[in-house]
């Protein structure tokens, strides 16, 4: 299934200069999809997609004018251009959020001479979701070139318009004979993108597995997974408190597969018997109890938002994400709604369904150290207010666009979290 987050609904031309009847370049069926683009727009910010309005404006001499439109445009009063501002406008039901993006190109494509394509890839995003007219001209432009970009293209049947029915119909077949799929602004609404294809990322998926079997080592040089058996295991005989504190030391006594007694030292915030429980726990196999949570949150433009904060054990500045320990009886959709507040002023996104997506399992942070671990949550944030954090806390948050992450990550000379490391090349990659 497409995740909402990584696809983005695209509405084209839908200005009076196209809706308008008294402009010469009205498509006669634009006016009558306003409901059903209000519907796509609905529901788009409902589950968290990204919105583009793509729009056309002309110069007032018409010196970018399309030569096959030029004479019907001079004439007809010059719409869409500051000769006739109100056929510049959009219908109120369409206006786009601040948050928005609105891109103005200067063709018949979306794609083409507005770095359209850069924003979506900077924000990890491989789905559009087609709304708008004209349909056999720049929607369907628009689709072609998303598709030879490798996205997964859509586009919404009684969302898009032509001049008649007939041609309506007649390019909707055609575009999905080459590929797109056509749904209905009601079925987004009301399925999101669970009847979408992620056509691109099985392709790629199955290209991988191609080259992967191609280039498989032999299966007898495989590292196993699991102890081959339990017996290879250590036992835990008991455990020694050496001192606490807020961080505790301890002697973990072990017997050795061949019966050889051994000793290692642990550190960790539990107390003594929390720290045993948890330790007997997951030498049962249970499925470790989230610590704390490590958040990765995310603009509506698809930016991050990270940390400077002065670390003391490095005596030193540190760039990190959003981070802190879950408080007893707390959540973990709770924890991070409050350390983003705290540490950030930000906080989860009120528009979007799902916020919060946490990774399948929490990770350790220092297997050889201590048993702690952390849950790594993508957020979807926005700007709230003031942030509040402790008086020993001296934290700065800035937002780091997808585009900036490599050129950062490049220039960067402050110590930085392993953790954020590791996310930021991610995004730099995807």
């Amino acid at each position: 299934m497409i995740e909402p987050a990584r696809a983005a609904l695209i509405v084209i031309d839908m200005q009076q200069g196209f809706i308008d009847a008294a402009s010469p370049l009205c498509i006669a069926g634009a006016a009558a999809t306003i409901p059903a683009c209000a519907q796509a727009l609905a529901a788009a910010r409902s589950l968290g997609m990204a919105v583009f309005h793509v729009r056309r404006e002309y110069a007032e001499d018409g010196s970018d004018v399309e030569a096959v439109r030029y004479a019907t445009w001079a004439e007809g009063g010059k719409p869409l251009s500051s000769a006739w501002p109100e056929s510049l406008a959009c219908p109120p039901e369409l206006e786009p959020l601040p948050s928005e993006t609105v891109v103005i190109k200067p063709s018949w494509s979306a794609f083409f001479g507005t770095g359209l394509h850069e924003r979506l890839a900077a924000a990890g995003m491989r789905t559009v979701v087609l709304a708008g007219t004209t349909t056999p001209n720049c929607v369907r432009s628009t689709a072609y070139d998303a598709m030879a970009l490798g996205y997964n293209v859509v586009v919404l049947a009684d969302a898009t318009s032509s001049r008649t029915p007939a041609v309506q119909e007649a390019n909707l077949e055609d575009m999905a004979f080459v590929g797109c799929q056509i749904i209905t602004a009601g079925t987004l609404a009301e399925r999101g993108l669970e009847t979408v294809r992620d056509i691109a990322g099985d392709a790629t998926r199955a290209a991988d597995r191609g080259r992967q079997s191609a280039e498989a080592v032999p299966e007898k040089q495989a590292m196993p997974v699991e102890p081959r058996s339990e017996n290879a295991t250590p036992a835990l005989a008991s455990i020694e408190t050496v001192s606490t504190g807020w961080i505790n030391k301890y002697l973990l006594h072990y017997t050795l597969p061949d019966g050889r007694p051994y000793t290692y030292e642990g550190v960790s915030r539990k107390g003594p018997e929390r720290y045993e429980a948890a330790l007997t726990a997951l030498g049962a196999g249970e499925a470790p109890v989230p610590d704390a949570v490590c958040i990765v949150p995310v603009l509506p433009d698809g930016s991050v938002l990270l940390e400077r904060e002065f670390r003391y054990p490095l005596n030193s500045w540190c760039i990190s994400l959003p981070a802190g320990l879950i408080d007893a009886g707390e959540s973990m959709e709770e924890a991070v709604a409050r350390e983003l507040a705290e540490e950030t002023g930000y906080q989860l996104r009120s528009d979007v369904t799902s916020p919060v997506r946490p990774l399948p399992q929490p990770g350790f942070s220092s297997t050889g150290l201590a048993e702690e671990n952390v849950h790594v949550v993508f957020a979807q944030v926005e700007p709230a207010g003031a942030a509040a954090p402790e008086s020993g806390e001296l934290i700065e948050p800035f937002v780091l666009s997808r585009a900036e992450i490599r050129a950062f990550l490049d220039a960067n000379q402050t110590p930085i979290g392993t953790r954020c490391q590791l996310i930021l090349e991610m995004l730099a990659a995807s």
